[in-house]
């Protein structure tokens, strides 16, 4: 049986910003699970302020695309990453089950794989 995890994650403009959470050793675009009755935008902008202390107004989101893929560290569960753009400025600091953060180029082999191939398959998004 597969499990599904429908999620909302976020590319910062400039650059692809990826999070660690602590007990992961691979990076991963910042976000997380869509909460019940949540849309994908609230789902992102609370998960943006959760994970790095950044308040973005949803209008700062655009819609990228949606990647489907094996969920990192979890065997048999399928994750569909549902991608915005975000144009946002502000410190950033880690928070809640972020360990940290960095700036990414596509081909490090720190992030996890279903995020590697998202950004390989839409590459034009972020260029």
């Amino acid at each position: 049986m597969i499990f599904f995890v429908r999620t909302a994650f976020g590319l910062i403009l400039q650059s692809t910003l990826l999070t660690r959470e602590s007990k992961n050793t691979a990076y991963y675009f910042p976000g997380g699970k869509v909460g019940v009755g949540e849309t994908l935008t609230q789902t992102l902008q609370r998960e943006l302020k959760e994970e790095l202390s950044l308040v973005v107004s949803p209008d700062r989101f655009k819609w990228a695309f949606t990647h489907r893929g094996a969920a990192y560290n979890q065997p048999g569960k399928i994750v569909e990453l549902n991608c915005f753009l975000v144009a946002g400025s502000g410190a950033l600091k880690v928070d809640s089950e972020v360990y940290d953060y960095k700036w990414c180029r596509p081909d490090d082999s720190r992030i996890a794989e279903v995020v590697r191939e998202a950004l390989a398959r839409y590459s034009w998004v972020v260029e």
